[in-house]
């Protein structure tokens, strides 16, 4: 929230300089985030000016030649903003002058000479507003150094969302008043009342009380609509909000002011004068003010007449009842709404405003009649309105201030800060909250000494003692707190398992070269079946894989419910039409934008984007990788099941040289390289790289990896943990990569349960070692890993080490077949192997081959 220092100081006398009051207010819990000095680089070339002339430029659209009196003398401009009419007072930046990183000049425009510029309230840092001139107030004097009569320093603040009663600049001068000591002046709206009473002008009829604890409603009749003075205008545009016109600006000063949403209704406009507020029906809809057509639902609050909807309550109005040029009477809602309907229904539409912000952090309700009077006072004054007697005002339960006994013990308690009775007195009075001593014997303390703190109804925030020290506190300073060592036993340790591993993950991705990204764990069904090749229920269900929960190879789908049957949509031949809103997923129920509706099924979405992005402004090669979950929906009612994952992309030149030759690009075999350095780091020794099918990579050139781990048997299984390959070319294109991408997702959990418990280390050998060359000719469809683990397991103890040196097709090897050439390591613990050993052993695995794959040796 932006708080101008000019308005602040109308409230509570600020003697501080505008440094040490951000950091007084900061210390006490206001973080102020920065420090907008308005007008310091405008210098002494921006000055107030006056238009005495306009005419169209021949043969332009929009520009506009300009004679502006600067008091001593006329210049010409050329200007292209459409506000602008003879007689406005206007800031003109000369030539030298300096707006942003722009230094004006006199220029020659289509046959004119400007000699300046009239100037935007953005050019100016006012505000966001571009769409025209910043039209000054008609009593300004000409000739003066804007900086002389605008200038102000403005303060910007975090607002948390408990404190409510911080969304305004009276909330904000509270605080500053508590702390500097300084007395608050409050406004107080006087007005006269005559003319016909509010009660008997309109009706208003609450339906949902629950939603809607309070409304009240005033008319104003006679105003005329026009531009804001010139003080308010400014105040606004320094606040963050554009001038609409007199009435609305009025509503939204007053919200800025006083922190309550106003909105003002063409009193002609509402059908029969009644006010309704009551829930939306299913399917109703409404074009709010921005012109969007808005399909409702029925836990959002709307506010209606007999005939429709008029307004999406805290939210935005529609254009049904709009103040307009031609309104004289108005009906002024000052209501008070649920917290949680107002923001359920401001994310649902996509439509946060500063009106439903408030409303979000919770607003007193006892404070919808002040700002309706202090509203009422302002037409009055400023648009020559009549203020109809009475208030029409529906407030069933009204609020009642609670109280709360407490102790100041408990400071020390709490903090180690040891205080007086006065000091909390004096800390709580400062922030209105009212504060009475309890006699010991009055209650069942044991004799200490208590305090009955009845806390202000717009401090929603303080529910029991403990928010009552961190008033205290705040009010006496942080600062005050002793550096005290805690006394007493520490709390046992609890191992995160899960921590240690995904570090030591990250550290050994990152000493082979990879860079750790972190992307949002929600996206959209669309993001991620992008990544599918051929998009249809068949392929869409690869998203939803896990590895078997039984160890028996091959992948499974997460629910058979989630993926069969009419409800979702899937078909399990994969023929049918896919539609991205049945791919199973966990759905936010109150997504931000579309973009983030669920929860994502994979990491790789995320990857593919940040190669995407990275590689439009990044030469060198990309290589990547992240550690997160993904999110796998189960049954109606259960919660998702969390796997975690790493994944990682590479893209782009595997190293930068001078040499382009050198410069070669990552191919499949960097990133198995990657893997297998990750799985020899973890101690997994038994795993293989098989040939499989993905649909998001390219055919024949991707593998999954599975890893060995002993089964219930006794014996060894293998168990999928992840695909890696190069990215299909129709994906590529999708994510426009000039360079191939490579992608590896690997189940840490799967992986996990084959790293050993505990390392098991052998004396090394000190006898000699025998190396025998094998080279055997089978099937060229035969893995060479399929062969590799045979001859491992048919050489006992004695094979050390099996190694594949060469893999050879052609002449002489027979057509449909290949070479493979293994070097064996042959070596026994307690004694130097004879050759006749070493030969038995090659002739039993040569054997044992020739059964398994009809191997045979190549001569």
């Amino acid at each position: 929230m932006r708080v101008p220092l000019s308005w602040l100081k109308e409230y509570v006398e600020i003697t501080q300089s505008p440094q040490e009051l951000a950091h007084t207010l900061t210390m006490a819990g206001l973080e102020v985030e920065t420090l907008d000095y308005i007008g310091a680089d405008w210098g002494d070339q921006i000055i107030t000016a006056q238009i005495t002339h306009l005419e169209k430029v021949p043969g332009s659209d929009h520009l506009s030649y300009t004679r502006i009196n600067t008091g001593s003398g006329e210049i010409g401009v050329i200007c292209g903003a459409p506000n602008i009419k003879e007689g406005d007072k206007v800031p003109l930046a000369l030539p030298g002058a300096r707006i942003g990183d722009l230094t004006i000049g006199v220029a020659r425009k289509m046959g004119y000479v400007s000699e300046g510029m009239l100037c935007s309230p953005r050019e100016l840092g006012l505000g966001s507003d571009h769409s025209g001139i910043y039209i000054l107030d008609p009593e300004t004097p000409l000739g003066v150094k804007l900086a002389d009569l605008l200038s102000d320093v403005v303060l910007e603040f975090a607002i948390k969302a408990h404190r409510g009663d911080l969304s305004s600049i009276i909330g904000i001068a509270r605080e500053v008043a508590a702390l500097t000591h300084k007395p608050l002046r409050l406004p107080e709206p006087r007005f006269n009342e005559q003319g016909q009473p509010a009660a008997e002008l309109v009706k208003v009829t609450v339906e949902d009380r629950e939603l809607c604890p309070r409304y009240s409603a005033r008319v104003i009749s006679g105003v005329k609509i026009g531009p804001s003075p010139g003080w308010m205008a400014r105040r606004l545009l320094m606040a963050g909000m554009r001038p609409i016109n007199l009435i609305v600006d009025i509503t939204n000063y007053v919200m800025l002011e006083v922190g309550q949403p106003l909105h003002a209704f063409d009193y002609d406009l509402v059908r029969e004068h009644h006010i309704i507020v009551r829930r939306a029906r299913d399917g109703e809809e409404m074009t709010t003010l921005d012109g969007v057509q808005r399909r409702l639902r029925n836990d959002m609050l709307l506010i209606t007449d007999p005939q429709g909807p008029t307004a999406i309550a805290g939210v935005m109005g529609s254009a049904i009842s709009e103040v307009n040029e031609g309104t004289t009477r108005i009906l002024l809602e000052s209501a008070n709404f649920k917290p949680a309907s107002i923001r359920r229904t401001a994310v649902a539409l996509g439509l946060r405003t500063e009106s439903s912000s408030r409303f979000e952090k919770g607003l007193d309700p006892e404070l919808t009649i002040f700002g309706a009077n202090r509203a009422a006072q302002l037409m009055a004054e400023l648009a020559g309105g009549q203020v109809h007697p009475g208030i029409v005002d529906v407030y069933p339960k009204p609020v009642e201030a609670r109280s709360i006994l407490f102790s100041p013990a408990e400071v020390e308690w709490l903090t180690g800060l040891k205080v007086t009775s006065r000091q909390v007195h004096e800390a709580l009075s400062a922030l209105e909250f009212k504060v009475e001593e309890v006699s010991a014997a009055a209650d069942a303390a044991g004799g200490e000494q208590l305090l009955r703190v009845t806390i202000p109804t717009f401090r929603g925030d303080i529910e029991e003692g403990a928010d009552l020290v961190e008033e205290v506190l705040r009010m006496i300073g942080y600062d005050q707190l002793p550096a005290t060592v805690p006394e007493g036993p520490l709390p046992e340790p609890h191992g995160d398992h899960w921590f240690e591993r995904e570090y030591e993950i990250r550290e050994i991705l990152i000493g082979l070269g990879l860079h750790e990204i972190l992307t949002y764990a929600m996206t959209s069904r669309q993001r991620m079946l992008n990544l599918l090749a051929e998009v249809n229920a068949q392929t869409a269900q690869v998203l939803l894989q896990k590895p078997a929960d039984d160890g028996q190879a091959g992948w499974i789908i997460a629910s058979a419910q989630e993926r069969a049957g009419s409800e979702d949509g899937l078909a399990s031949d994969g023929r049918e039409p896919f539609d991205a809103r049945s791919l199973p997923a966990v759905t936010i129920a109150n997504p931000l934008s579309n973009e983030l509706e669920c929860m994502r099924l994979t990491l790789l979405s995320g990857l593919m984007e940040t190669l995407q992005e990275n590689s439009k402004r990044n030469r060198a090669g990309l290589r990547l990788f992240e550690i997160g979950r993904r999110y796998l929906p189960r049954g109606a009612g259960e919660l998702p099941e969390e796997r975690r994952c790493a994944g990682i992309a590479l893209c782009g030149p595997a190293a930068i040289s001078w040499v382009p030759e050198l410069a070669r690009p990552a191919d499949f075999y960097d990133l198995k390289g990657i893997v297998e350095t990750l799985l020899e780091r973890l101690h997994i020794r038994r795993y293989r790289f098989s040939a499989a099918q993905h649909p998001t990579f390219h055919p024949g050139r991707c593998a999954v990896l599975e890893v060995g781990r002993p089964g219930m048997d006794g014996g060894e299984r293998f168990t999928p943990v992840g695909f890696l390959g190069e990215v299909h070319p129709l994906v590529q294109q999708r994510y426009d990569l000039p360079h191939r991408a490579y992608l590896c997702e690997l189940d840490l959990e799967t992986l996990y349960a084959a790293v050993p418990e505990r390392l098991n280390y052998a004396p090394i050998s000190r006898h000699q070692e025998l190396t025998r060359d094998l080279a055997v000719v089978v099937d060229q469809q035969v893995p060479a890993r399929a062969v590799q683990e045979a001859i491992e397991r048919h050489g006992g103890e004695l094979l050390r080490t099996v190694a594949l040196f060469d893999v050879y097709t052609g002449t002489p090897i027979p057509p449909g077949k290949k070479s493979l050439t293994y070097t064996l390591l042959y070596q026994a613990q307690d004694r130097t192997l004879t050759d006749a050993e070493a030969n038995a052993l090659q002739e039993r695995i040569v054997a044992a081959l020739g059964e398994e794959f009809g191997a045979v040796l190549r001569s």
